[in-house]
């Protein structure tokens, strides 16, 4: 056995995963029995003990985001779990440690992640809790303080406040100290928005009553939203977009930006980021869940019911991370 799978029972070994065979509905996702991955070089074989779904996991099953690759496909981006075996390369000590990861096919017993996207688990986090955050909560950070540089004292307005990014940018705005107004899709999200740090919250077509009051736009919406940064933003807002959940946005003429001398940028978090970047959000994340200025509202799923995530979090019913605890 190649000395670098420490731990692997078999070159041959089997394991399951949630695939799809064909793009659609909730229901094409099935559990499938495929062989066990190779670790190449720069990679970790991890025991995956439990997984995100976010809404790009939606949109990869729909066939509109990253539908050049083959299928079938295993569903999944992020995860937590054991380092069972290193690619060639890769320092052996990683063998045995509890990590948070990001990289794709991870709803499945055992997925392969760059080792430069391992994110050590601390002792006192427990797996839900690490497949909760990666995603979402670097996603969260980063485009409060790389895009959007919030500044103490900024009105800072986050769509879809409810769901799992939201929730996060809701708090890490308010540990900034910008005054937060969360918009959600229905009555029933407001309370948690309140409960998880929002100053204000709007519901649904309340958000047409914002004009010109705010520093900062987050948007994960897209199409739905598109006119809500030209009537809500001041001056000199800054405007990030980081998702189309309703759909793609209508082309934004430049003109537009220019009159009120609006800011518009994007983030990404599969853009390669310079290691310091990555290092940065890492840290701040981390510090912000271990000193508890930053909570994580989650619910776990069990494997066999990953159908049943994806239509919650399609609904825009669900609030906050939903988890596939997989062991």
């Amino acid at each position: 056995m190649d000395p670098h799978r420490a731990g692997v029972v078999g070159m041959n070994e089997l394991m399951r995963a949630v695939r799809f065979h064909r793009y659609g509905a909730p229901d094409v996702l099935q559990l499938d029995e495929v062989p066990l991955p190779n670790p190449e070089a720069g990679q970790v074989l991890i025991d995956v003990y439990a997984a995100g779904v976010n809404f790009a996991d939606i949109e990869r099953r729909r066939g509109l985001y990253l539908a050049n690759e083959p299928l079938p496909a295993t569903t999944g981006f992020e995860g937590a779990g054991v380092v069972r075996g290193v690619g060639p390369g890769v320092d052996r000590s990683w063998v045995g440690r509890e990590v948070a990861f990001l990289a794709s096919a991870s709803v499945a017993e055992a997925c392969v992640a760059s080792v430069d996207r391992l994110i050590p688990l601390p002792t006192d986090m427990s797996f839900v809790s690490g497949a909760a955050f990666p995603v979402q909560g670097l996603t969260a950070w980063h485009v409060l303080h790389t895009a959007a540089q919030v500044r103490d004292g900024d009105t800072v307005l986050v769509t879809a406040a409810a769901g799992g990014v939201g929730l996060l940018a809701v708090q890490l705005a308010r540990r900034a100290g910008a005054f937060v107004i969360g918009v959600v899709s229905w009555e029933g999200k407001r309370q948690v928005v309140l409960e998880h740090g929002a100053h204000e919250v709007v519901v649904g077509d309340e958000a047409l009553q914002l004009q010109d009051c705010v520093d900062v736009l987050l948007d994960s919406v897209g199409r739905d939203a598109a006119e809500l940064g030209f009537r809500a933003l001041r001056p000199f807002g800054r405007w990030v977009c980081f998702g189309e959940a309703s759909g793609p946005a209508p082309a934004i003429a430049p003109a537009r930006l220019l009159e009120r001398s609006l800011r518009l940028s994007g983030w990404w978090l599969r853009t390669p980021h310079p290691a310091e970047v990555w290092a940065r959000g890492v840290d701040a994340v981390l510090n912000e869940l271990r000193s508890g200025g930053l909570r994580l509202h989650v619910r776990a799923v069990p494997f066999d019911e990953v159908p049943s995530a994806h239509a919650a979090l399609e609904s825009r019913r669900s609030t906050g991370k939903l988890v596939v605890q997989v062991r």
